[in-house]
């Protein structure tokens, strides 16, 4: 095991916090009942049909609003860490490189959806918003193990299904303010509601640090040793009208930008800015009695900008300053209720993806994927089963440049998924899924190799469900074995140009449990993992995946308070494929409370990495040590 060095006095002064947490405790004065863990939610993610938790087949977790509010994370990583099979790898502080890691699969083998709308990859497979502002959510569905017969190309780890706050109730404004350790501010506002039939909510908020130096000074020697700061500026509308009895006509518009500092194994200053805009209108229309149908036509555009000492690199270096994607969707998506307990799921989908990059490896790249699909599920008696098939087309151009040839492929793939469960009685239940999927070489891989073809999987799963009141656990048992597997090696002399190949073979199999109860007045989380994600044809661990790691949740009503504490603990893990560090295991203790003000105001207070634990997401960089953190929050009733 390497030895690991971090920065010293990480942690702000505690001076800095007396007058915020002076004004906390001078603010608190009445108390309500603490809010009851919803342990049985509605679910979609599953089969596209909404089912109770304890009725779906395959392992899901459900992150509420009220959840969001008393983590009080500032990334949408820091809200996930601690759900049964995410892991996550960061190359510093909020805002720098994020990877998102789904039972042991790599990061780009995953979907990130936001209201039922795939959320756009860069050319390399990348997810885009992984710091997706958190003030728009209303609730998170994490979808675990091979979902490609759902949802296509590379939802193999699973799905992470963003569901955005949709007014309710009458017109009202909402918002929170925080302040922290690293001078860290953060700001949020809305107005929303709901009035005859029409819904709205427009929101807006900005986040501000000071950071700290992301890359460790005595492991990368050459490195600039300032703080990386960064910040976040976002705003969202979401308006829908119901325009009949049996028609709603909806739109969302969102744009988020954010400008990161970080550090690379030199002397030099280097930012990137970088703009998510997303434009959405929908129809929804109850056909008849059984049949729901929806219609979205989505835009989406994504920017980076990389900066070095506050300029572009020259148009002929090998590296690029700016990266432009577009990204326009149509979907049709439909639901059927065949006859009680029997329900259809099907509709058709098309994409169409650019991709332009400048400097001596710069490319312009056309993506455009069709596919259509179809599912079924039933409950007869103590029976439930599930039965999808989806088809993709994925066309891929690549446009000459200098560093590679105009290429072309031509992708087509089915994935499917069969599974069953068995009521042994009130409380127990068993299940089973088979399922096959696939992920299709990215823009860029395309780019590298033509001749280079899809990743393809086939996954088992097996699980045990208890459900009874205020009770909800699963245990799950589940095997992935990846074929054709893609990697990148140098190509030959003079250029030694990165190529994409098909490596072989990887595979990931373990056990998960999930439990969730309320009980005796405590608010009890858990989950714990136990699995071994190999890369077969290198004969080694995959990177940045524990074998174990879990987390524990509980919380309750003390007094006046809402108090609870979360530990989190992983194991050690492989830095890359191409180096042998090994990153220590670590566990992470945070403690938080909350109080009602009035029935409108709640103040919050957060100790994370309650002991400073130092520890490192990937080899060579940073992380938060201890830090305080106190939200002021407005929602009315």
């Amino acid at each position: 095991m390497t030895g690991l060095f971090f920065m010293k006095n990480r942690s702000l002064c505690a001076q800095r916090f007396v007058p915020a947490l002076s004004m906390l405790s001078l603010a608190m004065a009445a108390s309500t009942q603490a809010q009851t863990l919803e342990v049985n939610p509605m679910v979609i993610s599953a089969s596209r049909v909404a089912q109770p938790l304890s009725q779906v087949l395959s392992s899901v977790s459900v992150i509420t609003r009220a959840d969001i509010q008393k983590s009080q994370a500032t990334t949408l990583a820091d809200v996930l860490q601690g759900e049964a099979g995410f892991e996550f790898g960061r190359n510093g502080g909020p805002g720098t490189v994020t990877s998102f890691f789904l039972r042991g699969q790599n990061s780009a083998n995953l979907a990130l959806m936001v209201d039922g709308v795939r959320v756009q990859t860069d050319s390399l497979g990348s997810l885009t918003q992984t710091d997706f502002p958190l003030s728009q959510i209303e609730r998170i569905e994490i979808l675990r193990g091979n979902a490609g017969a759902l949802y296509g190309d590379a939802a193999i780890g699973g799905v992470i299904h963003i569901y955005t706050r949709k007014g309710q109730g009458k017109l009202t404004p909402y918002g929170a303010v925080s302040y922290g350790s690293y001078n860290t501010r953060d700001l949020s506002v809305g107005y929303g509601g709901d009035v005859n039939g029409n819904s709205l909510d427009l929101s807006a908020g900005m986040t501000k640090s000071d950071g700290f130096s992301s890359m460790n000074k005595l492991q990368n020697t050459n490195t600039d040793p300032s703080r990386n700061g960064y910040s976040k500026s976002n705003a969202a509308l979401r308006f829908e009208s119901k325009f009949s009895e049996d028609l709603s006509l909806g739109m969302r518009v969102a744009t988020a930008t954010s400008d990161t500092s970080y550090d690379k194994n030199d002397l030099n200053a280097y930012a990137l800015k970088k703009t998510n805009d997303t434009y959405s209108v929908y129809a929804r229309q109850q056909i008849s009695e059984a049949w729901f149908s929806t219609l979205d036509l989505t835009h989406a555009t994504l920017k980076y900008e990389d900066m070095k000492n506050g300029s572009p690199y020259p148009v002929s270096s090998y590296s690029s300053s700016y990266f432009n994607g577009t990204q326009d969707g149509l979907r049709w998506s439909n639901t059927y209720e065949i006859a009680k307990g029997y329900k259809a799921s099907f509709g058709v989908e098309g994409l169409k993806d650019g991709y332009d990059a400048s400097g001596n490896y710069g490319y312009t790249i056309h993506r455009n994927t069709k596919a259509y699909y179809g599912g079924l599920t039933g409950v007869v008696s103590d029976w439930t089963w599930q039965a999808n098939v989806r088809k993709d087309n994925i066309d891929i151009d690549n446009a000459p440049n200098l560093g590679h040839a105009l290429s072309s492929s031509k992708i087509g793939a089915t994935s499917a998924l069969l599974g069953a469960g068995y009521a042994l009685n009130s409380a127990w239940k068993v299940t089973g899924t088979a399922s096959t999927g696939f992920r299709a070489p990215t823009a860029y891989d395309i780019s590298t190799s033509a001749s280079v073809k899809q990743e393809e999987f086939k996954s088992q799963e097996a699980g045990l469900v208890y459900s009874q009141d205020q009770v909800y656990g699963r245990l799950v048992y589940f095997k992935t074995r990846t074929t054709n597997a893609i990697d990148y090696v140098y190509g030959p002399a003079p250029d030694y140009l990165t190529q994409a190949v098909n490596i072989g073979e990887a595979r990931n199999s373990g056990l998960e449990a999930t439990f969730r109860t309320h009980w005796h007045g405590y608010n009890i989380q858990a989950s714990v993992v136990e699995q071994d994600p190999w890369n077969v044809s290198a004969n080694e661990q995959l990177a940045r995946r524990a074998r174990r790691f879990g987390s524990v949740d509980v919380s309750r009503q003390i007094a006046a308070y809402d108090v609870g504490a979360k530990l989190y603990a992983s194991g050690e893990r492989k830095d890359s494929h191409y180096n042998g560090y090994m990153l220590s295991g670590y566990t992470l203790w945070s403690f938080y409370a909350s109080r009602k003000i009035d029935s409108d105001w709640t103040a919050r207070v957060k100790l994370e990495n309650a002991f400073d634990r130092q520890y490192q997401l990937a080899y060579g960089y940073n992380t938060p040590g201890r830090g305080v953190y106190a939200t002021l929050q407005y929602q009315p009733k």
